[in-house]
């Protein structure tokens, strides 16, 4: 196993742009060609060469450029990459240090599908000029196309709310944005398992060969959101200790939500509290009222006579003896 794994992560050098250094898996080099040329509509082998190797620069060029967004991103925030790695299943921007706000979290995550909406501002109107029918008749027709469906294609599976991807590190900023970002962590590592058990049956349905990325895949986001979780039941995300129970109490997180609702009580909550609120401050006016009463019958009694009290006078005095004895 050992010897295999070393052989699956074996990555040779693209050299350096913009000072990052690109390396890329050789798996990616025997695998993606092979699918591509599956896939590609030809009539011939050598055109069915030529448009899976489109289809492989095309595809790297975009998920190069993708890790890029990201790398952009976090150099606003004086985060430093040096490395990017490319593979059967995607690329990686090996970042220096982690975001130290949920604000750089999100901003950094979205850099990357805000990369294929860039391509596609560019493409649609070259797309739309184009006759479909040179689709497949030249080389750059079927270039368009390509570029085009596949952008769209990472744009919406970037943004989906599972870990590793980007929308599911966007997802986490959104809710740490509102709760303890380790409380954050462990609700969206539960998302990504879900999520990632969804892929692995729906790749489950399929025959074709691309049906074992797809398990590949979520086994993928499986795995990484529940590096997630461990990483938020031991270390502060973001690296920032704070002042409540997560720095103090290192197994605070095996309280489940119980601390969340004592310091942020739910819709329900807050509507029961604000009724006992009210009540009471009604029950409060009332006595404050029959106090009144109570003393000014009181003070005609003085005068009168218990005899010449009316029958609305003696029902506050009854009220007011029922109240005493309740409080006694």
């Amino acid at each position: 196993m050992h010897r295999l794994w070393r052989v699956l992560t074996a990555d040779f050098s693209l050299g350096t742009w913009f000072s990052v250094h690109v390396r890329m898996y050789w798996a990616a080099v025997i695998l993606m060609p092979l699918i591509f040329m599956r896939r590609v509509p030809s009539a011939s082998p050598a055109e069915t060469l030529l448009l899976a190797l489109i289809c492989f620069v095309g595809l790297f060029a975009i998920i190069w450029s993708h890790e890029m967004g990201h790398i952009a991103a976090a150099w606003r925030y004086r985060i430093r990459t040096t490395k990017i790695t490319l593979g059967p299943l995607g690329g990686v921007a090996h970042l220096n240090a982690p975001a130290s706000t949920p604000l750089e979290e999100l901003w950094i995550a979205l850099a990357g599908p805000a990369v294929h909406l860039a391509w596609l501002l560019v493409l649609w109107p070259i797309e739309w000029l184009m006759p479909e029918a040179t689709y497949y008749e030249t080389w750059f027709g079927f270039l368009v196309w390509f570029l085009v469906v596949t952008n769209q294609t990472l744009l919406l599976f970037n943004l989906l709310p599972v870990f590793p991807l980007d929308g599911g590190r966007a997802l986490r900023a959104l809710l740490a944005m509102k709760v303890h970002p380790n409380r954050a962590t462990l609700w969206a590592a539960h998302i990504g398992i879900g999520g990632g058990m969804i892929m692995m049956m729906i790749a489950l349905t399929r025959t074709s060969v691309e049906s074992s990325i797809g398990l590949m895949i979520g086994l993928t986001c499986i795995l990484g959101s529940l590096n997630e979780k461990r990483a938020a039941q031991q270390i502060p995300i973001y690296g920032q200790p704070s002042r409540d129970q997560w720095a103090s109490d290192p197994d605070a997180w095996k309280l489940g939500r119980q601390s969340d609702k004592a310091n942020n009580p739910g819709w329900v909550a807050r509507r029961r509290q604000a009724r006992a609120e009210r009540i009471a401050l009604e029950k409060q006016q009332q006595d404050v009222q029959l106090d009144a009463q109570v003393d000014a019958i009181l003070e005609r009694i003085s005068k009168v006579g218990v005899d010449g009290l009316t029958t609305e006078e003696r029902d506050v005095l009854q009220r007011a003896s029922r109240k005493q004895r309740g409080a006694s």
